[in-house]
């Protein structure tokens, strides 16, 4: 017997989990398949510790490797071992890419709520701080927000609690209270499918904050949160260091890749309303 998941499905990566039950999976080739067309291929290799603790092997059951599809056709692509005619599916999995995707913003939404902001702030609604804060993240996706701050009145600089900060931009963005979680990645992949949960949790804000424990970059396509950016595929990335010393807040919705070096760490802060 096979059990599996496709937790993550894009036009260029595809992740998830797999176990048989005789235990020999690790190792095993996955073939990507749409329709006929193999689209690519990858091992069954990567440890997953909450797999392990249910009892399911040593736990090496995760793979995570490059596909090539359409956008539009990511929602039909499945996974067979290498030999075998098991199918997996991507039954309730996450498709980025899938018109069922979170939507991004309308160009039109964005002047719009840029004009209420610029509102709000002359008749004394929000802060400058905050003012700058979603203006900037509404207009390109991502906003950087440095933790090193003078005391007022002192030569000392204070550093500002990482968590304290995100919950508070995260509250500004979804304008009413909102309870926190985080999430601790250590690869591209973990990164990519941390967004795609954003994504899919509707009833969350589609932004987060990310937090570095050593060296780590974010390249972001400014202005893909906005669904109708004329030449989205074409707009060049801008790099953004992870440093524990600032956040960034970025929308899960515009095109980014994340680099992570050798022993460090990215902590992914979301937020949900609270009931």
């Amino acid at each position: 017997m096979i059990r599996g998941s496709i937790e993550f499905a894009s036009a260029d990566q595809i992740q998830g989990w797999i176990h048989t039950s005789d235990g020999r999976v690790r190792d095993y080739t996955l073939l990507a398949f749409h329709g006929d067309q193999c689209v690519g291929a990858g091992k069954v290799n990567t440890f997953r510790g909450d797999l392990a603790d249910a009892g399911l092997g040593d736990g090496h059951l995760g793979f995570s490797f490059p596909i090539s599809v359409a956008p539009d056709r990511v929602g039909s692509v499945v996974l067979r071992l290498e030999g075998g005619d098991a199918v997996i599916l991507q039954n309730g999995a996450h498709v980025a890419g899938n018109a069922k995707a979170r939507a991004g913003l309308q160009r039109d939404e964005v002047r719009e709520r840029l004009a209420s902001l610029k509102w709000a702030l002359k008749h004394g609604r929000i802060s400058q701080a905050d003012f700058d804060f979603l203006r900037i993240l509404w207009s390109f996706g991502v906003y950087e927000r440095g933790l090193l701050r003078r005391s007022a009145g002192d030569e000392a600089v204070v550093a500002e609690k990482p968590a304290a900060v995100a919950a508070a931009l995260l509250e500004s963005y979804a304008g009413t209270d909102v309870r926190t979680s985080t999430e601790t990645v250590r690869t591209p992949a973990e990164f990519a499918a941390a967004l795609a949960r954003t994504l899919a949790a509707s009833a969350a804000p589609p932004v987060v904050a990310l937090h570095a424990s050593g060296r780590a970059s974010v390249r972001v396509a400014e202005g893909t949160h906005v669904s109708d950016t004329e030449g989205a595929q074409a707009v060049p990335f801008t790099d953004y260091a992870l440093t524990g010393e600032q956040l960034l807040i970025l929308d899960a919705r515009a095109r980014s890749e994340i680099q992570i070096g050798e022993g460090a760490s990215v902590e992914i802060v979301r937020a949900e309303p609270v009931a």
